[in-house]
């Protein structure tokens, strides 16, 4: 059986997660065959409304604002039932997502996560470093809504879809980052 891969993003009231939240969640998981993602096998999106208002610098970033999110929760089960279903989690800056994420769903803690961004050395590759739309641009990938938590996945998986010639015969950026050890567990975060 081929392996499952999610790739996650949130997005959220600040830039931390000690007193922000989630506003929204995405996540696709994807059939890794033959050093790439070939299908998606499941996808989850949805809002939370969160306990404070959104501040504005947040809505124009992400352009959600507090009438979007109204009354709107996040499905647990679902997204549990997806990650479960992964042998892998990849996040682009996997600390600032594995950290909102856990504090939802303390049993990803026990999951393999990933990083694409501190165990990709983008640098290398020659790109001038490992923000997502910059890279995203640099690939000539369709950008429909920066900054959306299941577009930014899901472009996430077509990033790293591409070889490099500075990669082995056949390797992707997904493959390679697969055959690194997964994040060790946050220390604060431990269950």
């Amino acid at each position: 059986m081929n392996k499952q891969i999610a790739f996650i993003d949130v997005e959220t009231t600040g830039m931390s997660a000690e007193g922000s939240e989630v506003i929204e969640l995405g996540v696709m998981l994807g059939e890794f065959e033959n050093n790439r993602i070939v299908r998606v096998t499941d996808e989850y999106c949805e809002f939370q409304e969160p306990f404070q208002s959104i501040p504005s610098t947040i809505t124009r970033i992400t352009g959600i604002h507090d009438r979007m999110v109204r009354g709107k929760s996040l499905d647990m089960n679902k997204i549990i039932s997806i990650l479960s279903q992964a042998d892998g989690i990849v996040a682009h800056n996997a600390a600032f997502d594995r950290g909102f994420v856990s504090r939802l769903l303390p049993e990803t803690l026990d999951m393999d996560w990933y990083c694409s961004v501190r165990q990709i050395r983008w640098k290398d590759y020659g790109f001038e470093n490992g923000k997502l739309q910059q890279l995203l641009n640099a690939h000539r990938i369709d950008v429909k809504q920066a900054h959306r938590a299941l577009d930014d996945a899901k472009n996430l998986a077509v990033l790293l879809n591409h070889s490099h010639s500075k990669l082995a015969e056949d390797a992707t950026f997904i493959s390679y980052l697969m055959e690194k050890n997964p994040l060790k567990k946050p220390a604060g975060l431990r269950r």
